[in-house]
């Protein structure tokens, strides 16, 4: 009889070795996927940056295509109406203050 309860014991310890054994496993797979994901990550992180910067220049070269045109349009409108590029340039300069009086 004393060997029947040796023998229950040995099994239970084999059960919690191989529940030790998967969950040691079952870990280090968790751990593998994360780490895994987390390069990944990193990976696409670092191409959607390229990519922001890329898009980035993009705009800003068709925001002074954008500039250029309205420029060329406003001046193609204004010849258009009868206005001309003035050759001589008047400045205007303010002297010492006056006083203005109004009559009623």
């Amino acid at each position: 009889m004393r060997k029947h309860k040796e023998t229950i014991l040995y099994k239970d310890e084999s059960r919690m070795f191989y529940v030790a054994l998967f969950s040691c496993v079952a870990v280090f797979v968790t751990y593998m996927y994360f780490v895994s994901a987390s390069v990944m990550n990193v990976v696409m992180r670092k191409e959607t940056d390229a990519q922001i910067r890329e898009i980035a220049t993009q705009v800003g070269q068709l925001e002074a295509q954008y500039i250029d045109m309205q420029h060329s349009v406003s001046s193609d409108i204004a010849t258009l109406r009868g206005f001309v590029v003035a050759d001589q340039k008047i400045f205007i300069d303010r002297q010492a203050d006056t006083l203005v009086l109004l009559q009623n």
